[in-house]
């Protein structure tokens, strides 16, 4: 694989990352790694039902049997009066409403609302004898009607969850803001005066997933200090322990929340889930620590889910093919309950990235988030944004087929140019920066788009079809516009630098470090970073939203300077001179003109002990915290696929990625981020489908049928980096966790309907027999 990486001059040469070494040991501490001593174990009962009442659940027999401590239901959590689960954060859409939210309990007492959702937990001795003890409760159900798809769901007739939910819908957005109606009306002129409208119906199919490591999790109490602790795997620990404290209706400094290695998250592990307060509870109760893991079954039916969305999206051309209007209409299945920002998903994630790189004057986006019963959705890797790419990026291909204007050639006549940056889109963000025209050229220059038509002419020679396709994107960064660190100075010439965001693979405990030895002109072997203890690392609103960069990095830049800012007064008392006197550099204060210096470490211990001594107000320990506005990662995609019309079979022969996630902090890293998010967008290309039947059973609930992409499915790739430095906060840079997942699936599916006849339809995921079928539809 490939690698270029303009703008990332500077950075030293790559060492690897210091996480690795215990990683690759077997020395990491994963969930089930670290368990409390003497912790007995719980096992969940489950609904084997879509929607159902229950009429009676029977413990009798699981209490008598052996090992078992406890059992727990519904009934027995009630006189806690615990809050929901799970609410909507409360956004406002059409009218001005908010969200419908209905209760999510921790053990369903008197229905079920979808298959998984937890009705009894058993507490054992052993997980075996949990389970075992599990497997005799008897729960009596009387089902009723379920609906799993968004679309019949609204429809008269369809069975109604919520009695606040009319017509199942429980949030209906729009954007822009439109109070007088001048935007809707020009947004009409638009069509009404286009030469061309065309029309694209797409599917955003729902998507398991999937972590490497399934969620586990341990609850204790301690009696005396009235301190719950939990040990789960997080992204962030402040935000799991916010949503717990909250359900349990305790003071979040009540409950300690940890985190150790984790195994991958994508969103999912950002959030309270009811095991954790079921575990709580328990805990509390039987003064004992409780621990589980989930089997990958119940990862199945139990984690947050993502995607499943349907789209209708119009575009507005002139004659020659510019941009002048787009509609949007999303109907999204949110499933059975509302998770915290799963509506982001489909309305301000959809609306903060559109009109992605193009230059469109006019825009709308219209949402609606309906109840089924299916899990419940939430942020997946990307989380709104390959959605908006997808759209944008399949009709464009589509105003491709209908004007006759070639793909490449349509998208370079609407892009954004560079002197209209910034550039303010017509739901009000603002592009702070970016050369969107310079990375298009690029990737088409690396794909090799001229040639193209030969290897298309030789791969008919050999019998195959062959296409290629272009995913343009751009994502809104950030999330939560706030992010916190803290840099202490603990002696022997050490720096631990704590902060809130979670990591999952991503690099954290080598680059944090590397930024913060820059920042202060030292040794990053000096710098330990510390995070996922609430009792000890500040809080912070996680590792989403492909923030962690931009929001964590500039915190700790922010505290570096203030360290900075502290140790030269500091200095100027200890060497004897005026304050602007005082010069840093390389981890050393000075004196100008002369050769009294101190480094930074003694400086900070005599701080420190001047702070005790009531000198001096405080030490150089300084803990900050910064406001940023979103920023704009973007880039291009390009994939090559060869297919056999006779089986429908698709090999990525090329893909090349050239993108703009600002300045580079660690080149490999980057790319790393890139491959893996490559990796799970070709998934949902290709691959990945999850599937309820009709009465609400998931058929796709196991690995031998939800197929995850396998290692011969990556193409070798190109990789680019096109930096152009963010404007809006202080290490100029964007994002990257997303990228992959953004740019891939339009990319391929565009490559994969460009090689098929003309009048083919698919939708993802493009697997062979749904290829097959649509060359055979379309002769």
């Amino acid at each position: 694989m490939e690698s270029t990486a303009a703008g990332t001059a500077g950075l030293p040469a790559w060492t690897g990352r210091i996480e690795d070494d215990a990683l690759l040991r077997g020395q990491g501490h994963f969930g089930d790694d670290v368990k409390p001593a003497g912790a007995l174990a719980a096992h969940f009962v489950r609904s084997p039902h879509a929607f159902a009442k229950i009429e009676r659940i029977d413990i009798s027999a699981a209490k008598s049997a052996p090992g078992v401590v406890a059992v727990l239901t519904g009934a027995d959590l009630e006189a806690s009066h615990y809050h929901s689960i799970s609410h909507p954060h409360p956004i406002p859409g059409r009218g001005g409403k908010v969200p419908v939210s209905p209760h999510r309990p921790v053990l369903a007492a008197t229905r079920v609302m979808h298959v998984g959702e937890p009705v009894a937990m058993v507490v054992a001795t052993s997980a075996a004898a949990a389970q075992d003890a599990a497997e005799k409760i008897a729960v009596d159900y009387a089902p009723l009607g379920a609906v799993t798809d968004a679309r019949p769901a609204i429809k008269s007739g369809a069975p109604q969850l919520w009695p606040d939910a009319p017509g199942n819908i429980g949030f209906d957005w729009t954007a822009p803001a439109d109070q007088d109606g001048k935007k809707q009306a020009a947004l009409d002129r638009a069509f009404k005066d286009a030469a061309h409208v065309v029309r694209v119906e797409l599917v955003n199919q729902r998507l398991v997933v999937a972590s490497l490591e399934p969620r586990t999790a341990s609850a204790s109490y301690d009696a005396q200090a009235k301190q719950f602790t939990l040990r789960c795997g997080t992204q962030g620990f402040a935000s799991v322990r916010a949503q717990a404290a909250g359900v349990m209706n305790i003071k979040p400094e009540e409950l300690r929340v940890v985190t150790d290695d984790l195994g991958g998250a994508f969103g999912m592990k950002g959030w309270c889930y009811p095991e954790y307060i079921a575990m709580l509870h328990a805990a509390r109760e039987l003064r004992r620590p409780i621990h589980w893991v989930a089997t990958r079954s119940e990862a199945f039916v139990t984690d947050n889910q993502g995607r499943d969305s349907f789209w209708t999206v119009e575009l507005a051309l002139n004659k020659r093919g510019r941009f002048l209007g787009l509609r949007v209409d999303c109907l999204a299945n949110i499933g059975a309950y509302f998770t915290g920002v799963a509506h982001f998903c489909v309305t301000t994630h959809i609306s903060g990235c559109l009109p992605t790189v193009y230059d469109i004057p006019q825009a709308q986006v219209n949402t609606r988030c309906v109840f089924t019963n299916t899990l419940p959705t939430g942020p997946y890797r990307g989380a709104g944004r390959p959605e908006a790419t997808y759209l944008m990026e399949r009709v464009i291909d589509a105003a491709s087929d209908a004007t006759g204007i070639d793909a490449a050639e349509l998208r370079r006549r609407n892009l954004i140019a560079p002197d209209k940056i910034p550039y303010v889109t017509p739901f009000g963000n603002s592009y702070d920066s970016g050369d969107f025209p310079a990375i298009f050229e690029r990737a088409l220059t690396l794909a090799g788009y001229v040639g193209f038509a030969a290897r298309k002419k030789a791969a008919k020679k050999s019998g195959k079809l062959r296409g290629i396709g272009i995913g343009c994107y751009l994502e809104i960064a950030g999330a939560f516009p706030e992010e916190a660190a803290r840099i202490t100075f603990p002696g022997g010439k050490k720096v631990l630098v704590s902060i809130g965001a979670g990591g999952s693979g991503q690099g954290h405990p080598t680059v944090f470090p590397k930024v913060t030895a820059r920042r202060l002109g030292i040794d990053p072997a000096a710098v330990t970073l510390l995070s996922g203890d609430s009792a000890r690392d500040v809080p912070g609103f996680g590792a989403v939203a492909s923030r962690s960069a931009m929001m964590t990095g500039g915190a700790i830049a922010r505290c570096a300077e203030l360290v900075l800012e502290k140790g030269k007064r500091v200095a100027a008392m200890l060497l004897q001179a005026g304050e602007a006197d005082v010069d840093y550099r390389d981890g050393n204060f000075s004196v100008r003109g002369s050769a009294r210096e101190a480094s930074l470490f003694d400086v900070a211990e005599r701080a420190a002990e001047l702070a005790r001594q009531g000198v001096i107000p405080e030490s150089l320990d300084t803990q900050a915290s910064i406001k940023l506005p979103p920023s704009f990662p973007n880039g291009c995609h390009i994939a090559e696929v060869e297919i056999d019309p006779d089986t429908g079979a698709t090999d990525v022969v090329s893909y090349v990625a050239v993108g703009d996630c600002g300045n580079v902090l660690d080149d490999v890293i980057v790319e790393g981020q890139i491959h893996g998010g490559v990796a799970q967008g070709l998934g949902q290309a290709l691959t990945e489908n999850t599937i309820y039947d009709s009465s609400g059973q998931l058929v796709s609930g196991s690995f031998m049928d939800y197929a995850m992409p396998r290692a011969h499915s990556m193409p070798d790739m190109t990789v680019e980096h096109h930096a152009v430095a963010c404007r809006t906060n202080p290490l100029g840079v964007k994002g990257t966790g997303e990228a992959g997942t953004t740019a891939a699936p339009p990319a391929l599916l565009n490559a994969i309907l460009d090689a098929l006849p003309e009048g083919a339809a698919l939708d993802m995921p493009a697997t062979p027999d749904r290829i097959w079928q649509a060359i055979k539809a379309a002769k």
